[in-house]
């Protein structure tokens, strides 16, 4: 992996308000080539001209996600720099070629981004992206914010999600994570699943949050503005960004593993009628789903087995055995 000879841009916006002797704001953009699938991972490095902490901030880790994309790219250009203390290390797109091909995992090797962290820089394209993002943004960070949603297949409720780690760790995501201004804070005990960017930042000691909300193809105006806010107030919480944003009510706070990949799973292969909304509070036996078969014959019904929230439902009609259809949070009692 080499940095692309051409593709390494800096440029500086003098602020004309700011006493003399503080620093430009500087916008550096680094092109790094990733081997087998001919894309670059674009990082942004965004220094404010007062000094203050370093936060990554990543979107597109799934390339049917395309809120953070958007969202991140817009802060670039919108955001008033001048009053930034400290530094964003900016990644709008984290899987290019998923993003290209809008999907969820990477059509080279068919790895999911979101399971390969730290990375291995003599892996496969999607291994090395992982290492890339995790030298290049998590590790230079004091903190970290990955902005997800729920993609083609799902509808996700929108909230802030945070690890419950040990000491000063745990207390300072939680702290990020109530103060993006989500409806809902998910909050995970530890140990994460291995591979996330969240692990990665725990295990280099950064506290980190995620964020969903929604899903499909094209991302509601709602949504993005929720996001956009969302990280200034991240920042403002931070004392990096002195723009306060509108106070948000005081959220849901639910609690549960989070793990996606051991959630409520099709038991078989069908068209797929999803009877909740992201939300909503079901119990041991509610009816969650229907898969049918292509005549319209009933393959089977699906109902919750326990109680809570239900964060993420499926959206995609049809559906494969084994692929998700519900994950649900319980209230946090903490």
């Amino acid at each position: 992996m080499v940095l692309r000879t051409g593709h390494a841009q800096s440029r500086n916006r003098r602020s004309n308000s700011g006493p003399v002797g503080e620093s430009a704001v500087s916008i550096a953009r680094q092109d790094f080539a990733i081997q087998g699938n001919g894309r670059v991972l674009s990082v942004f490095t965004v220094t404010g001209r007062q000094t203050g902490p370093t936060v990554a901030l990543v979107g597109g880790i799934h390339g049917d996600e395309m809120e953070g994309p958007l969202v991140l790219s817009g802060i670039l250009t919108e955001i008033d720099f001048d009053r930034l203390a400290g530094t964003l290390l900016v990644v709008p797109v984290a899987n290019a070629e998923a993003v290209a091909a809008y999907t969820r995992c990477s059509p080279s090797d068919g790895l999911n981004l979101a399971r390969c962290f730290p990375g291995d820089t003599a892996g496969s394209a999607t291994q090395q992206v992982a290492a890339l993002i995790t030298e290049h943004a998590i590790s230079r960070a004091n903190y970290l914010v990955d902005l997800h949603s729920g993609g083609i297949g799902l509808d996700a409720a929108f909230f802030a999600g945070y690890t419950s780690s040990d000491g000063m760790l745990g207390q300072r995501s939680r702290d990020m994570a109530l103060a993006f201004g989500a409806p809902v804070v998910w909050r995970h005990d530890p140990p994460l699943p291995p591979g996330r960017t969240l692990s990665a930042a725990e295990a280099l000691g950064i506290p980190a949050i995620y964020v969903e909300a929604g899903g499909g193809t094209y991302p509601p105006a709602a949504i993005l503005d929720g996001y956009r806010a969302g990280v200034l107030r991240v920042l403002h919480h931070l004392k990096m960004y002195d723009a306060p944003q509108p106070e948000m009510a005081l959220p849901l706070r639910v609690e549960g593993s989070g793990d996606l990949d051991n959630a409520l799973a099709a038991p078989v292969t069908g068209i797929c009628t999803c009877h909740i909304e992201p939300l909503q509070q079901v119990e041991p036996g509610t009816l969650c789903f229907t898969i049918a078969d292509l005549d319209g014959t009933s393959l089977g019904t699906v109902h919750s087995t326990t109680s809570g929230y239900a964060m993420f439902t499926r959206r995609n009609r049809w559906v494969e055995q084994g692929e998700l259809l519900m994950a649900i949070a319980q209230p946090d009692r903490s």
